[in-house]
């Protein structure tokens, strides 16, 4: 059905809001079925660990794009903003769960929770993700039987809602801490949330595509003449890095562990019907390149440049109010990279591995003339792909391939940005206790940096929007629309896409700027942004439609904008 004949009614009783930051397009109906819960089963937990006043985040797919509507803890779901503050101060003293909250959260900044649980991420999570991904990877699809190939998807199924869950219950212990911070040093300084982001440049290695198998790739390489002369060549990517993985001694082998681990990650979004790296080998290339050419010089003026920074905004703060700045600030930098790790070391791996054996069953479709391409079996809802792979019905080639057309057609901007009645303010602050007010605060700036994007002057042939990392450069703009074009980025282009996700870290080595459609100062393109320390401007909303691919332009970081020059 056209864009514009689709009907958007709200999915549930509450105002609905669009979440372009994340979901940019359409997702499978795969993805769609297993989400919502998925994330509250993880998120509401966390909420509660913390004291948090919100009950949930409630996630709906309208049409395959996501919508989300706050549930707080208490509130009925029809109910249309806070109650008058009698009520409200009636259920901080009588509401049971309330009343828990409160005691817990009255705490929360004293006890610092947040480190007890990265912590466990870094001892416990982390590594049992690693090995339940490698063991789920290491069988192989091709040569499982029918049946058994329908229960190894059903198992991926499972660890992908499971990876879900497990990336959402520790968005508390990496976000709450940051807004604490962000609130904080905006009200000491006067400053943009922009401004004070800038200081948690270099805390998060992820993001900037830096990892421990890419790291141990590197002096492998260097020391082979063999393997610096594969990068060097011309070959297709695929023959390049089979024969990578193929050398003899340490080189081999490491290139070899390196796809083991981001082999089978997802590089696009969080979706199965977006491609894995191992299906577009030019990006581990482009990776591994990049690596190996690095000298280090950039790092390095990153963190002068961020040390430069932090002096000049500590220098805004009252001295009475520096050790509270400081103290902030160290543990904001403390859990920063968990932002990224725990979405690339939960769902973005496991529905890769979802998605091999989604194509390995979309493949044996193909083989018996019941579909044109592999990759539309990814189109199907769980029980039409059951149904599909056991011959006794689904969709017929003809719909899997007009649903693959309309999500790569339609995306958020043909979407109303909210369904049902308008949203409303959250309780005033000054309501509830000072720790729960500081922690609901927390929150409630954390998020709006996440998606929170601004309304700008339109001019032609230049895109407006939030500047999130400082600085200016001029270079070729490279308009990234799918997984298709990632083959094209080039060291010193400027992405240009709709959002990013920590599924692109492996593609962004060399980039010399970053604009983007959508997200806040806290979207993933804004942190990568910082993170390699090059000017980005995000939710500019009309980026990709405004700039040519193959245009030289001007970003700057500063005034928020990217201009077409030529």
């Amino acid at each position: 059905m056209p864009a514009d004949e689709l009907k958007y009614a709200p999915p549930g009783p509450g105002c609905w809001e669009l979440d372009g930051t994340h979901f940019p397009r359409p997702v499978t109906r795969f993805h769609a079925e297993i989400f919502g819960a998925a994330m509250t089963a993880g998120f509401s937990p966390a909420l509660r660990r913390y004291g948090s006043l919100l009950e949930s985040l409630e996630y709906a797919f309208v049409n395959g794009l996501a919508y989300s509507c706050p549930r707080p803890v208490g509130a009925p779901k029809g109910a249309k903003g806070p109650p008058p503050k009698l009520v409200f101060k009636l259920l901080t003293w009588l509401h049971p769960e309330v009343r828990r909250r409160l005691a817990t959260v009255a705490t929360v900044f004293e006890r610092k929770p947040w480190r007890e649980e990265l912590e466990r991420w870094d001892r416990e999570v982390k590594p049992a993700s690693v090995r339940a991904h490698l063991a789920l990877q290491a069988i192989d699809p091709a040569r499982l039987s029918a049946d058994e190939l329908l229960a190894h998807l059903e198992r991926c199924r499972e660890q992908v809602r499971a990876s879900i869950t497990q990336h959402h219950s520790f968005n508390l212990p990496c976000l709450l801490p940051v807004g604490d911070y962000v609130a904080h040093a905006t009200r000491f300084t006067g400053l943009p949330i922009g401004a004070v982001l800038q200081l948690l440049q270099g805390a998060s290695p992820a993001s900037a595509g830096v990892s421990d198998e890419l790291t141990g790739v590197v002096p492998a390489l260097r020391a082979s003449s063999e393997a610096r002369a594969l990068l060097a060549s011309r070959t297709a990517p695929a023959q390049v890095l089979a024969q990578l993985r193929a050398l003899p001694g340490e080189a081999g082998a490491a290139v070899e562990r390196y796809v083991e681990r981001v082999g089978y990650r997802l590089i696009d979004g969080f979706d199965i019907g977006q491609p894995y790296a191992l299906e577009v080998p030019e990006v581990l290339l482009n990776a591994i390149r990049g690596a190996i050419d690095d000298d280090g010089s950039a790092a390095r003026r990153c963190a002068q440049r961020r040390e430069q920074i932090t002096a000049a905004v500590r220098a805004q703060v009252k001295e009475a109010d520096r050790p509270t700045f400081d103290a902030l600030l160290a543990e904001a930098r403390l859990v920063y990279r968990l932002r990224d790790e725990r979405g690339l070391y939960s769902e973005l791996w496991t529905s890769g591995i979802a998605r091999r054996a989604v194509l390995e069953a979309g493949a044996r479709l193909v083989a018996a003339g019941k579909l044109p391409a592999a990759a539309l079996f990814a189109e199907a809802s769980w029980d039409e792909m059951k149904a599909l792979h056991a011959g006794t019905g689904g969709p017929e080639a003809s719909e899997l391939a007009e649903r693959a057309r309309d999500r790569a057609t339609r995306s958020v901007a043909d979407a109303p940005p909210a369904l049902g009645p308008g949203p409303s303010a959250p309780p005033p602050f000054e309501w509830l206790p000072p720790a729960a007010a500081r922690a609901e605060l927390a929150v409630f700036t954390v998020i709006q940096a996440m998606l929170k994007e601004p309304v700008c002057k339109k001019e032609p042939k230049v895109a407006r929007g939030l500047p999130v990392s400082a600085g200016t450069y001029e270079g070729i703009a490279r308009l990234v629309t799918g997984p298709e074009d990632f083959g094209r980025l080039q060291p010193g282009d400027v992405l240009v896409t709709r959002s990013t996700s920590a599924a692109f870290n492996i593609i962004l080595p060399l980039l010399g700027g970053i604009v983007t459609d959508r997200g806040g100062a806290l979207s993933h393109a804004a942190i990568v942004a910082r993170e390699y320390g090059i000017p980005g401007v995000v939710g500019c909303r009309d980026a990709t439609t405004l700039i040519p691919d193959g245009a030289r332009v001007r970003v700057d970081g500063e005034a928020g904008e990217a201009r077409v020059l030529a």
